[in-house]
This record gives C-alpha cells, sequence and structure tokens, in this order.
C-alpha cells in the first residue's frame, strides 16, 4: 500500500514515470530526498503525503517500504553529540550554536537491512541537496555496501517490535539529556529544517555543482 503511496506521489512530483518500477535503491533515493522538515505526524502515510521528514520520519517509512518489498529491518535509535563550528553557519543556526558551544545532541534512528548474506546499514537522513551544509550524505544506494551513519554514535539500541518507535525515541531523549538540552535540541532541529529547504541554499549549491560540471547546462 505504501509503494502505491509513494509512486503515486512521486509521479505527481515528476519523480518518477508511471511505468518505473520501485525496487530498493529507488525507494531509499525517494526517501533520501524528501526535504529535511517535520512532518505534522511521523507515521508513514502522513511523511509521504507532506513529503518531508526528519531521521525518524524517513527511517519508520523506509522500514516499511523496505518491508512491502520483501525485506526486513532493524530500527536503530543512537545518541549522539555533534559538535558544529558556529563561523561556518549564520543568522539564528551561528546564535544557538554559540549558546551550547557548538554541541548539538540528538537520538538518531537509521536501518539496519537485512539481506540473505548479510546485513547493510542505511541512513537516508539528508537529503542530496544538503551537501553544502556539511551533512553526512548517501549518494548511492548498493545492496550489501554499508552507508554512513549521519552521526558519531555513542550508544546504541535496537527499537523493539513491540514498541512505538517515537516513543521509545523520546524516552532515549528524556533519559539521556536534560530539559535544556532538549530545549536547544528542539530550536536547532527547526532552524536546521527552515536552512536545509532554503531556495538560496538549493540555488547555491546547484550553481556549485553547475561550476564544477556535475550537472548539465
Amino acid at each position: 500500500m505504501l509503494l502505491e503511496m509513494i509512486k503515486s506521489a512521486a509521479i505527481e512530483k515528476g519523480y518518477l514515470k508511471p511505468e518505473d518500477e520501485i525496487d530498493p535503491e529507488k525507494a531509499f533515493l525517494l526517501v533520501r530526498d524528501m526535504p529535511y522538515a517535520r512532518a505534522s505526524s511521523r507515521d508513514p502515510e502522513t511523511t509521504i503525503k507532506e513529503w518531508r521528514g526528519t531521521c525518524s520520519g524517513k527511517h519508520y517509512l523506509l522500514k516499511e517500504l523496505f518491508r512491502e518489498l520483501g525485506y526486513s529491518s532493524r530500527m536503530i535509535a543512537c545518541t549522539s553529540v555533534s559538535l558544529l563550528d558556529p563561523k561556518k553557519y549564520w543568522g539564528k543556526m551561528r546564535k544557538l550554536l554559540k549558546e551550547s558551544g557548538g554541541k548539538f545532541v540528538d537520538v538518531h534512528n537509521y536501518l539496519i537491512l537485512k539481506l540473505p548474506d548479510g546485513e547493510m546499514i542505511v541512513d537516508a537522513t539528508w537529503p542530496i541537496y544538503a551537501v553544502g551544509m556539511e551533512t553526512v550524505i548517501n549518494k548511492d544506494f548498493v545492496l550489501g555496501v554499508n552507508q554512513k551513519i549521519a552521526v558519531e554514535p555513542i550508544e546504541s539500541w535496537v527499537v523493539p517490535d513491540d514498541r512505538v518507535a517515537q516513543e521509545f525515541k523520546d524516552e532515549l531523549l528524556n533519559d539521556s539529556f536534560s530539559p535544556e538540552e532538549l530545549a536547544h535540541r528542539e530550536e536547532l532541529v527547526e532552524t536546521v529544517s527552515k536552512m536545509a529547504n532554503n531556495k538560496l541554499i538549493k540555488f547555491l549549491v546547484w550553481l556549485e555543482k553547475r561550476i564544477k560540471g556535475e550537472v548539465k547546462r
């Protein structure tokens, strides 16, 4: 059902043709390149309808798409503390990072995809156009080849199948970080979402690729 839903939405947006079939690679690419921004809900249907998501919503959706394609996967949640240089950002992002000494705390989600001859790490967090934001972007999807995790994990957990993934994540956030850190995280996520979807940033990234000859005229 979700495969049909995402295909219909992708055709409408011009990302797929009616004759295209969705395989694991196409599923990954479609989800990866959804804008990095929270949807009104993290359930997979809403992520498709609103065509956006952060690490949690994107991977909740991708896990179900893989399942419909005949692949099982494990949802992983890991704590992380990223250190970002405020000087490399501007506006509210720079202000927030200065306040925290460049620290950004999070509980990150990604997948471990089970394959007949092993497993692979899958991380679809950052869309390809966010390449200019010093983010970890997985440009390619090759079955059996591990992808890079978008953060440096500190401690990791497999999200139990009998738990609601978002509730599990929220518990880890509350257990791992202070209320002040979590409030700061909320502001950072909202600010990063606006930056990642800023039309000027998208244009500058496109222009840089154009200059390098990575896109056609």
